[in-house]
């Protein structure tokens, strides 16, 4: 019977950690992938040191602020690997605070995500003559 009960259950826990899947929107064209360690990861649209263009952006889903740390670092480093799989030459990643609604008198845990631009820089810029 416990058998029966662990094959119910974990096609469940599975699935339920197989959800936590980042959105990717494609903004801009995508380029053959590459190796993840070859994107830079960036904390600004300062930090970048040549001009581009975005080509993805990339949120997470909402963790609880107080598994933060290890958490946070492993979805950054799931964004770095898509930004990657886009072609990019760099990834802007920086991590938001989710906001609550309003529940009347339900406590609710304060909740963060990571949100991600997938860049790419611009090799050679041409702008057709004004006429």
């Amino acid at each position: 019977m416990k058998a029966k009960a662990a094959l119910f259950f974990l096609p469940l826990f599975a699935g339920a950690c197989a959800s936590a899947n980042l959105d990717v929107i494609q903004v801009g064209p995508w380029f053959g992938a590459r190796p993840w360690r070859e994107v830079e990861v960036f904390s600004s649209r300062e930090e970048t040191r040549s001009p581009w263009g975005a080509i993805g952006v990339i949120h997470s889903p909402p963790v609880k602020a107080a598994d933060g740390g290890p958490e946070v670092a492993r979805l950054k480093a799931r964004a770095r690997r898509a930004a990657a799989a886009m072609g990019a030459d760099g990834v802007i990643v920086t991590v938001d605070s989710a906001v609550a609604g309003p529940q009347l008198g339900v406590y609710q845990e304060p909740e963060i995500f990571v949100s991600a631009l997938a860049i790419k820089y611009v090799t050679a810029v041409s702008t057709p003559a004004a006429k």
